[in-house]
């Protein structure tokens, strides 16, 4: 993390620094709370009673579930927590500068469903690396494949199909067609190519559009091979944001973000050895074709 008087240096910002209010910052933000607290060895019902508030508040405050967050209320917090005055005026700055921007992006309207508190932090990255098994990178699905995925029962409801699906098409949108698109790496498990999805022509569409993704300019796509085994079993994303470092492990109901630096130096070296270990680019490209082919016979 950068130092709060860094943050704080009246300078122009150099492209692709996060700004307060910004996710970036709010992440910050409530995982400083979320760490303070921790050292009182108070829990959240406990901070919130102590604090004089409804019990509920400073669960709020953590998942980052409030509308309008007051730079008076975070100020008292920091005080009870003992922080130190330099994080304590930083973090109220953040929380002033936060209520001020809440309402003003396309995500704030799917905080609700899974992965909505990842967006906004996705959309600030500078780069991304992804590694998946068992389907494609969320942003790299194409509509039909996400229209079959959830087509298998778990969103019963087809207006809230329709409406999740809205929000991975604007997702897609705003990372991959925007001016400046962030870096990007994405490592797919051989497997996912040939687990169906939808029946053959889904899968055809979605090869297609994958071996389209693959000739971005800011997208590097490998395919771990099956020959070397499992390398994980579980799929995980990386984000640089300025010079902040976040990942996110892809888990019900809302996915999982952790930015100690002890876990994110351990993902980054997983990341290299995945794409150490995965084909080259243009290897993974045959194999795609060589997946198409086959469905086309």
């Amino acid at each position: 993390m950068t130092t709060p008087a860094q943050r704080r240096q009246e300078v122009e910002m150099p492209e692709g620094t996060p700004v307060q209010g910004s996710p970036a910052r709010r992440y910050y933000l409530i995982s400083q709370l979320k760490r303070l607290r921790a050292r009182t060895g108070l829990s959240q019902e406990e901070a919130a009673e102590e604090m004089g508030w409804h019990k509920s508040k400073v669960s709020r405050i953590e998942n980052g579930k409030w509308k309008r967050l007051s730079g008076p209320e975070i100020d008292a917090l920091c005080r009870f927590y003992t922080a130190p005055d330099e994080l304590r005026e930083e973090l109220t700055h953040i929380a002033k500068a936060a209520s001020r921007n809440r309402f003003s992006a396309w995500w704030n309207a799917y905080e609700d469903i899974p992965g909505g508190a990842y967006y906004p932090l996705e959309y600030e990255a500078d780069q991304i690396f992804e590694y998946t098994l068992g389907l494609f990178s969320g942003l790299a699905q194409h509509p039909d494949y996400i229209r079959a995925l959830m087509g298998r029962g778990a969103v019963p409801d087809e207006a809230e199909r329709e409406r999740r699906l809205q929000a991975r098409v604007e997702r897609t949108r705003s990372i991959l067609y925007r001016e400046a698109p962030p870096r990007m790496w994405w490592v797919i498990d051989e497997p996912v190519l040939t687990c169906q999805v939808g029946g053959p022509k889904v899968m055809h569409t979605q090869l297609e559009h994958l071996l389209e993704l693959s000739d971005h300019p800011r997208i590097d796509l490998q395919v771990l091979p099956q020959s070397e085994g499992m390398s994980l079993n579980y799929g995980f994303c990386l984000l640089w944001i300025g010079d902040d470092r976040v990942g996110h492990v892809d888990v019900p109901p809302q996915g999982l973000l952790f930015d100690a630096p002890e876990d994110v130096q351990h993902h980054e070296l997983r990341s290299n050895h995945l794409r150490a270990a995965a084909m080259s680019q243009e290897r993974s490209r045959d194999l795609i074709r060589t997946r198409i082919t086959e469905l086309d016979a």
